[in-house]
């Protein structure tokens, strides 16, 4: 096979970072939009979004001059998801556990950038929790990361952890967080309390597959308001050991196992 010349490389590349810019707006956006946050050419957008319309890649709002991805997007999305065990498997453990709790219930699994969403189950509440289906959420700030982090070998942890380390990132939060770590492991499942999003708290729980790999996690998401009286504080309080939620925890804990007995 020919080398690809560095010249449509670099046409596949700007193409694909037209796609990635549509991902990020479910709304939609118009041709000047994308061209501004890319520092694009209009006229090259213009013209990758007309030969993404044709084969189904994209599509362009019925009013209006903004376009959003296509359904062929949708069809290689839903087909990549159906070949991810995990979610197969989890679908209806997940259902049943938002049902039980009455609660938002994700499946998350682990991501270069984060932890990627692949399921999500809401219940009839009045306020939806964020994050939507197919966002990638940060590792340190959230129960489903910190939960990747306390169970993948010791030289990942500290890569991912210095990756994730931002300026405004002090030691002394990088040492709590190890600590906290150390407590997850131990414990068997992760707290985060408003820690990515105000209000939101979230309890997440291991999926291991037959050689007892940790390769997706089950979380449970839920307003502050909505968490018991004598649980609203945060279990990590100083980086000590988490104070046990007896009212969330177990739930999410059972349906993890149940998930992962399934796994090959």
């Amino acid at each position: 096979m020919a080398n690809r010349s560095p010249a449509s490389a670099t046409s596949l590349v700007k193409a694909l970072r037209v796609l990635l810019a549509l991902e990020e707006t479910p709304q939609g956006r118009g041709v000047t939009e994308v061209a501004r946050a890319l520092d694009l050419p209009k006229s090259a957008v213009h013209r990758i979004l007309v030969t993404f319309q044709e084969s189904g890649f994209v599509r362009q709002q019925p009013q209006g001059k903004r376009y959003e991805l296509g359904v062929t997007l949708a069809r290689l999305g839903l087909r990549a998801a159906e070949r991810l065990a995990p979610r197969v498997v989890a679908r209806p453990h997940l259902e049943a556990l938002s049902q039980t709790m009455g609660e938002t219930v994700f499946l998350g699994i682990p991501d270069a950038a984060g932890v990627l969403i692949v399921d999500k189950v809401e219940p009839g509440q009045v306020r939806r929790v964020a994050p939507t289906l197919g966002a990638v959420i940060p590792l340190p700030q959230t129960a489903l990361g910190k939960l990747f982090l306390a169970f993948c070998d010791a030289n990942t942890r500290a890569r991912l952890l210095e990756t994730s380390r931002t300026p405004e990132t002090e030691a002394w939060t990088q040492l709590l967080l190890r600590r906290e770590l150390d407590a997850i492991e131990r414990q068997g499942y992760a707290v985060s309390v408003e820690e990515w999003m105000p209000d939101i708290c979230c309890v997440a729980a291991p999926i291991r597959n037959g050689a007892g790999t940790v390769v997706a996690a089950l979380a449970v998401a839920l307003p502050r308001s909505r968490i018991p009286q004598p649980q609203r504080h945060d279990p990590f309080a100083g980086g000590g050991p988490a104070v046990a939620y007896p009212a969330l925890a177990p739930p999410v804990i059972e349906a993890a196992e149940r998930i992962s007995a399934a796994l090959p």
